[in-house]
């Protein structure tokens, strides 16, 4: 009842304190990349690139309520084959309010690797804004990067 408006009251507050900023990218040991997380509708929270070498995963937990939204990127470790797994959020931590995979675009640059833009979005104080995240994930390299825009 009470209890829970003040608590999701209180995290839209934390979440309208904060800023957009850079996104940031470490590795999958931490609780949020837990499966348990996998955003619903499961047939629309994975997509494969590269000839299914990297996929990435689309993340989702209630809390905060403005900004759950998190992401899993795998691809394989040109050593051992298989095995690296990235996780991907935004620059506090929080996450964003949605990521959609199914509108993700990709394109692949010999310079610098594969291409991801990932259509979101982010909540801003008053409201939800679009936004756009990039990544680029450099299988030779082991290498995720993620910035928003």
């Amino acid at each position: 009842g009470a209890d829970m408006i003040r608590t999701a009251a209180m995290a839209l507050a934390l979440c309208a304190a904060l800023p957009a900023a850079a996104a940031e990218v470490t590795d999958c040991d931490r609780p949020e990349a837990n499966v348990r997380n996998l955003a619903r509708p499961f047939a629309s929270a994975t997509r494969e690139f590269a000839n299914g070498d990297v996929a990435l995963v689309s993340l989702l937990l209630e809390e905060p309520a403005c900004c759950g939204a998190h992401l899993v990127v795998t691809l394989p470790d040109p050593e051992i084959g298989y095995g690296l797994c990235r996780f991907v959020t935004s620059d506090d931590g929080l996450g964003w309010s949605s990521l959609d995979l199914v509108g993700a675009q990709a394109r692949y640059d010999p310079a610098t690797g594969l291409q991801i833009a990932l259509p979101g979005q982010r909540y801003e104080g008053t409201g939800f804004v679009p936004f756009t995240l990039h990544l680029t994930v450099n299988q030779a390299e082991s290498r995720v990067e993620a910035r928003e825009e």
